[in-house]
């Protein structure tokens, strides 16, 4: 399986109850009760976790979310907490958060900051979308499996 295909077959989930689920491509009309502005603004679903793809300990990707969490309230933004969950079973769980309002630009800053290959974005119309951080993050045909 590419990265790609990794990417977009996940779950990402957002910790409400009951949880929101994303799936790359796909509207979910449950999202709009969580972006602000009746989800004019939209929101990003993002992760400090794993940069690069490459696994690291729960300690570190612990100590990474928390200072995703930092920079996210720094500039001004509520979050709540996700997961990014891969429905194979090849890859953990991976925490995550869902930024309501967040604008495109700032989530890149902060994903590229974080070493992350993507984040998802969703507008009004509350379809997911995968955005890549670069075009030149990953080689042609990567694979993780």
């Amino acid at each position: 399986m590419t990265l790609t295909e990794a990417y977009r077959a996940a779950l990402y989930c957002i910790d409400t109850d009951p949880p929101v689920v994303l799936r790359i491509g796909r509207p979910q009309p449950a999202l709009r009760s969580l972006m602000p502005s009746g989800g004019e603004a939209g929101g990003l679903f993002l992760t400090a976790c794993n940069p690069r793809s490459r696994r690291l300990r729960p300690a570190a990707n612990a100590r990474r979310l928390r200072a995703l969490r930092r920079a996210v309230e720094g500039l001004g933004y509520a979050w709540r907490p996700g997961r990014g969950l891969d429905p194979l079973g090849l890859w953990p769980d991976e925490p995550s958060l869902w930024v309501p309002g967040l604008p495109l630009d700032a989530g890149l800053r902060l994903a590229r900051r974080f070493g992350q290959n993507a984040l998802v974005q969703c507008g009004p119309d509350t379809v997911a979308r995968l955005v890549w951080t670069s075009r030149t993050t990953l080689p042609p045909g990567a694979r993780i499996c």
